[in-house]
C-alpha cells in the first residue's frame, strides 16, 4: 500500500519570463487534492452561490462547494493572464516528464481539471483513477481510450463484488451530463465574482471536453478497434489451460 502523497508539478514559464511553479499533492490512498482550504473562503465559493442542482453536499449541511474551494488558489494566481497567451508547460510526475508549449487557456484547463476531479465533489469523484495517472494535454481520442479503458476496468471491479455492470458505457453519458452540469455551476460562480479571462476559458475548454467526449467514445472508438483484432480472434486469444 503506497503512503507517500503522489506529487504531480507544474511549471508556468510565460513569454514575460515570469515563472509560476505548481504542486499538486494526492493522497495515495483516498486520491483526495491535499492542500489548505482558503480561510476565509471567497463568496462565490458558497454553497448557496450558483450550487450544482440536486447536489447531495447541499442538503448533507456543507457550506461550501469541494470543486470551488480547490481552485481558488488557482483562480486567484492566474486571474490576470489572457487566455491566448502561449506558455511554456512543464508537468512532472514520478514516473515521466511532459512538456508543452501551449494556450494558457489549454494549460490551465488541464490543472483546473485535476485539482476539480480529486476536489472531493461526489459528482467527479468517478475521475479519481485518471488522476491518479494523469496525463497532461492528452488527444481527444487518447482521453477517450483512458476513459474507456478506465470505466471498463471499473465493471470488472464491479463484477468481482457481485454488483451490476455495464458493458455498454451507457453509463458514462450520464456521468458526462454530471461533469457538464459542475463545469456550468463553476462557471457561473467566476462570472458572477469577474474572475479573470485566462480561468473562465480554461472552464469553457473543460465543458467543451466534457460534452465531446461521449460522442468521441461513441464513434471514434471504432478506429482503434482493429487494435484487438487479436482479442476477437478465438484461436488466438483464449484463456492459458494450466499444464497438469
Amino acid at each position: 500500500m503506497l503512503k507517500d502523497n503522489i506529487e504531480i508539478d507544474y511549471r508556468f514559464e510565460c513569454a514575460d519570463g515570469a515563472t509560476f511553479d505548481i504542486p499538486v499533492r494526492l493522497d495515495a490512498e483516498s486520491l483526495d487534492l491535499v492542500y489548505d482550504p482558503p480561510d476565509p473562503a471567497p463568496a462565490w465559493t458558497s454553497m448557496a452561490h450558483e450550487a450544482c442542482t440536486g447536489c447531495p453536499l447541499a442538503s448533507e449541511g456543507h457550506t461550501h462547494c469541494p470543486a470551488a474551494l480547490a481552485i481558488v488558489d488557482l483562480v486567484e494566481r492566474f486571474d490576470t493572464m489572457i487566455s491566448y497567451e502561449q506558455v511554456l508547460v512543464t508537468v512532472e510526475t514520478a514516473g515521466r516528464t511532459i512538456t508543452k508549449r501551449t494556450s494558457m487557456q489549454k494549460a490551465l484547463s488541464s490543472l483546473l481539471g485535476l485539482h476539480m476531479a480529486t476536489s472531493g465533489c461526489p459528482s467527479l469523484s468517478f475521475l479519481k483513477p485518471m488522476a491518479r495517472f494523469h496525463l497532461p494535454f492528452a488527444t481527444r481520442l487518447e482521453t477517450a481510450y483512458r476513459v474507456a479503458s478506465a470505466y471498463m476496468l471499473a465493471q470488472y471491479f464491479r463484477n468481482r463484488k457481485g454488483k451490476i455492470c455495464d458493458l455498454d458505457l451507457k453509463g458514462l453519458s450520464n456521468a458526462y451530463e454530471q461533469i457538464q452540469r459542475v463545469n456550468r455551476s463553476i462557471a457561473n460562480r467566476l462570472r458572477t465574482a469577474g474572475e479573470g479571462d485566462a480561468n473562465m476559458n480554461a472552464l469553457i475548454l473543460l465543458d467543451v471536453y466534457a460534452q465531446d467526449l461521449p460522442l468521441v467514445i461513441e464513434d471514434g472508438l471504432e478506429s482503434v478497434a482493429f487494435l484487438f483484432d487479436d482479442y476477437l480472434d478465438s484461436g488466438a486469444w483464449r484463456p492459458v489451460t494450466p499444464v497438469e
